[in-house]
Order: C-alpha cells, then structure tokens, then sequence
C-alpha cells in the first residue's frame, strides 16, 4: 500500500481503535484515532486524511453528523462507516451523507484489509487522476503562452514583410526617378550638340553615323534600354545590335557599323531571339523591339 496514506479511525471503544491501529501499523499506513466526537471534529479540521473509518453509534453522538463536516474541510477523503447495528436504512443514509464504504461490526483483519485496500486504491486513483489534470493545465498553459509567442512573431514578421514591401516599392519608385532624370539630362543635353555637329557640312561623311546615335539616344531616353525583359536577358553587345535592328538596319549594315563580322551579327540575332522566346522565324524581331519601345514611350508620358 501507499505509504503516504494517511488513516483516522474513530470509535468509542478504545481497543477497537487500538486493534485497527496496529493492523495498519503492520501495513506501512500512518493513523490517528479518537473515541470523541469533539476530539474527532478537532483532528479533522486540523488534518487532511486520506481515509476515516467512522463509529455511528458514539457515547456522544452519531458519527454520521461528522461527515457533513469531514467533506466541508476535505472534500476528497474517503469515508467508511463502521457499526454493529447496520440496518438498509442506516446504509443508504450513510451513502447519501458520502460514505465511501459500509463496515459491519465485528469485522475479521481480512474483512477490514479488503476494505482499507479498495479505499486506498481509490484515493491513489484520484490522486493520480488530479495530477494529470493538472500536468495538463500546466501544459495547456504552456502551449497558451507558446501560442501567444508565434502570434506576436507572426505579426512581427508580417509588419516586417510589409516595411520591407514599401521599402521595395519606394526604391523602384526612386530608381525610376533617377533613369528619368539620367534620359532627361542625356536628351537634353547631349541631343543639341549631336545636331549642331550633325548641320555641320563638314561632318557630312558621318551623319549616318550620327543619325543611329541619335536614334540610339532615343532609345535609352524613352525607356527602350529599361525594358525588364531586355535590361536583365541581353548583353551590352546584344543591346547594340537590337537597337540598331530596330532602327531597321540590316544584317550587312550592323556589321559595318558595329566593324564586326556577319555571323557574328547573325550569332547575336539568334541569340537575341532566343532570349526574348521568339521562336517562330516568321515573327519579325524588328516588330517585336519597335513594339517595346512602343509601349515604354506611352509608360513614360503616362
């Protein structure tokens, strides 16, 4: 048996508690007594016991008054009624009052261990049972707060990941600022002087030349150069040749321009088209880019 049980016994009879005593002496069960109901409603408010065996017929009383009381200073002990005039009636008060058990008088030492040991069983059970409620409490408490932790993480993470969405668009917005001003200041004021170059009669041999800057300017101050497809997929050298494809310059006369060979121009035109996913040799790649273009220009005066 639990040795942490404890055991009170009341009974008038002074060798009746003496016996009862040593029986559970013998099982490791610490026990107290009293043959008063006064002396038993003293121990009982002082002292929480497992398990009371109770007298009914007393010298000063019935012992069944005392449950109302042992159940009012502690609701989880075990109580079992002892008396040598039991009767149905005095039973079912007994059970109605909260008695655990009925203990008739006289009683052998294996009558009395079998019902000491379904009471101590039973309040182990309860023990044991109140424990896990509450190890669960406990738990339940801890995963509250784990709960509240994620939670407040998650907010945190969401806020971040809104800051970080408006810093993103903020510095798009800035990025797109700085192009318009660079094209601005570009077309500004490297446009005149290409021009007053261009009217010069002694740089006739270059105006074609001077004409494809220019056209070239135009490409990078109206957006052409910033397209997201075409800024991030082709090379410098691959920009070259597809703004000079755009500006309807064929194969022959890249080459010239650029003072690179033909299948060197032909090897960027494939891998230009390529890049941009235009697979179908039908579709022109000079439409495409002039389409670009096209739809920069209206972003740009949007």
């Amino acid at each position: 048996m639990a040795d942490d049980i404890t055991i009170f016994i009341l009974d008038d009879e002074q060798p009746i508690c003496t016996m009862m005593q040593s029986i559970m002496a013998a099982l490791g069960l610490r026990t107290e007594s009293a043959t008063s109901l006064d002396k038993a409603l003293s121990c009982v408010k002082r002292t929480h016991y497992d398990v009371v065996f109770l007298d009914v017929l007393l010298a000063d009383g019935n012992g069944l008054d005392l449950i109302p009381e042992i159940k009012k200073y502690s609701p989880e002990t075990l109580i079992i009624v002892m008396s040598g005039y039991a009767d149905k009636a005095m039973t079912v008060q007994a059970m109605r009052a909260g008695a655990f058990d009925f203990l008739e008088k006289p009683f052998g030492v294996e009558h009395l261990s079998h019902t000491l040991n379904r009471a101590v069983k039973a309040r182990a059970a309860d023990r044991q049972v109140k424990t896990l409620i509450k190890d669960l409490e406990t738990k339940k408490a801890e995963l509250l707060v784990s709960k509240q932790r994620l939670e407040a993480l998650n907010s945190r993470l969401i806020e971040t990941n809104r800051a970080l969405s408006i810093l993103a668009q903020n510095i798009e917005r800035e990025r797109e600022e700085i192009e318009k001003r660079v094209a601005f200041r570009l077309k500004s004021h490297l446009h005149p002087i290409i021009e007053k170059i261009r009217r010069d009669e002694q740089c006739s041999p270059c105006k074609f030349r001077l004409d494809l800057l220019i056209r070239q300017m135009e490409d990078v101050t109206s957006g052409f150069s910033t397209d997201a497809k075409l800024a991030t997929s082709l090379s410098f050298a691959e920009m070259r040749v597809a703004s000079l494809i755009r500006s309807g310059l064929s194969t022959e006369d890249i080459a010239e321009h650029l003072h690179i060979s033909y299948n060197t121009v032909r090897t960027h035109r494939k891998n230009i088209r390529k890049k941009l996913g235009l697979n179908n040799s039908q579709y022109s790649l000079r439409n495409y880019l002039s389409s670009k273009r096209s739809s920069s220009s209206k972003d740009s005066s949007a």
